[in-house]
């Protein structure tokens, strides 16, 4: 209980740990990052670009060119497959362009999002860090009872880092010294 009469809660079993605690420099808040197009340098997103519109200006060029069927079946061969196989030849066009657009736009969709979530984080930050001077005492009076219980080597019983007998042994006096005392406790 606090001078002022506020409850603070102390739980000395939760503050033993195995290494000493070193505080670190602590962001203000979270920032969620944002998501990025590609990997990939703008030269080469220009160059798959470039060559998405080629591939699409190509279709439409040998379109044009398979319009006059008896053209297409006298040259027979080669030509008559590319015929049959166009119509595929134009949706992998079209889709190389469309897929990548329409990711562009959901990734700047979701990114705006991020952004204002970014943004609600940092508010409430800074909401908090104009804490009432009652929750200050109270941080402050709290941060007394704070004291950490270390545990090192010499405070161990056994460690996985040897064989139990081999630590037993190292321990023969410690472990002896203990039983004397738990001995000498339970007579008196």
């Amino acid at each position: 209980m606090s001078p002022q009469g506020e409850l603070v809660y102390h739980f000395p079993d939760l503050q033993t740990t195995a290494t000493q605690y070193r505080p670190q420099g602590i962001v203000s808040s979270l920032k969620e990052q944002l998501w990025k197009f590609s990997q990939a340098s703008s030269g080469q997103l220009m160059l798959a670009a470039g060559l998405g519109v080629a591939n699409i200006v190509g279709a439409i060029i040998l379109g044009n060119l398979l319009q006059d069927q008896t053209l297409v079946q006298s040259l027979g061969g080669w030509v008559a497959f590319v015929d049959v196989i166009f119509p595929l030849l134009l949706v992998y066009g079209i889709g190389f362009l469309t897929v990548p657009l329409i990711r562009f736009i959901w990734i700047k969709w979701r990114n705006a999002r991020i952004e204002v979530r970014n943004q609600n984080r940092q508010e409430r930050v800074a909401i908090l860090n104009q804490a009432q001077d009652s929750i200050k005492q109270k941080l402050s009076f709290a941060r007394q009872f704070a004291a950490e219980t270390v545990i090192d080597q010499k405070d161990l019983a056994y460690t996985t880092e040897s064989d139990l007998v081999e630590q037993e042994l190292e321990q023969v006096d410690k472990i002896d010294a203990e039983w004397q005392k738990r001995l000498n406790e339970s007579n008196s």
